[in-house]
């Protein structure tokens, strides 16, 4: 079984950040060990309200892991203020696995997520990164949708063409690729980008190549959206049981 560490923040309604990591990892039979990085009270609809973890208490999350376990690949998400970055930053060059950065700092909505001073750290982490997971907000943030000198591959999600749900991926050799599904229902769902860039890392951990991970991470966003679980305010949750 491979070992994955999540970096990344709690969320309380379970379907996002480290609970769908955790979730997710499970599902591609991946063992999850998770570094919190921040506490966010929200469901589907709604943050409540958002309590940052110390830079110190995350170092030594990540400490006591890394003595406990060998890491197969990370999967960071959700790092809050450049502090942790900066935390983050000093770990990540002392592994040689897989390394997937979901740039967690605007939301699907066009919503900034982290503090402004933060954006600049979070670029100088992707150059550790075999690859980023960017919403196209986050792209334009990070790259200003040029993409010809990048750290590491990047593959935007979803763009919506001919009623296909197209995520396109750039690579550091200036090569790129489509990969598509068909619109799923709703179009929006909380917690699939956390979902598929950890469903890449545990690919990677298991020896797929890039695109045979993207591929795979693609398609199981789009049965868990498919399949997805009715709360109280909709269709809102992905089932992550699904079979891959």
């Amino acid at each position: 079984m491979k070992n994955i560490l999540i970096i990344a923040g709690s969320d309380s309604v379970g379907g996002a950040g480290a609970q769908a990591d955790i979730k997710t990892c499970e599902a591609f039979g991946c063992y999850s060990a998770t570094a919190m990085t921040v506490f966010v009270c929200e469901n589907t609809q709604v943050t409540y309200d958002i309590s940052g973890i110390s830079a110190n208490f995350v170092d030594s999350q990540i400490k006591g892991i890394t003595e406990e376990l060998e890491i197969d690949a990370i999967k960071v998400g959700m790092l809050f203020n450049k502090d942790v970055m900066q935390v983050v930053k000093n770990w990540l060059p002392k592994f040689n696995v897989p390394i997937v950065i979901d740039p967690v700092c605007i939301s699907k909505s066009n919503v900034k997520l982290i503090e402004d001073e933060a954006i600049s750290a979070l670029k100088e982490l992707l150059s550790f990164a075999t690859i980023a997971t960017p919403n196209r907000y986050e792209a334009r943030e990070l790259f200003n949708n040029d993409f010809t000198n990048i750290p590491c591959d990047v593959i935007v999600k979803k763009q919506v063409v001919d009623d296909k749900s197209v995520d396109t991926l750039y690579r550091k050799d200036g090569s790129s690729q489509n990969f598509a599904t068909p619109l799923a229902d709703p179009l929006i769902m909380h917690g699939a980008g956390c979902t598929f860039s950890t469903a890449i890392a545990c690919s990677l951990a298991q020896g797929l190549s890039l695109e045979e991970s993207i591929a795979k991470a693609k398609n199981y966003v789009y049965q868990a959206i498919q399949n997805g679980l009715t709360t109280k305010l909709g269709k809102n949750l992905l089932n992550h049981k699904i079979k891959i």
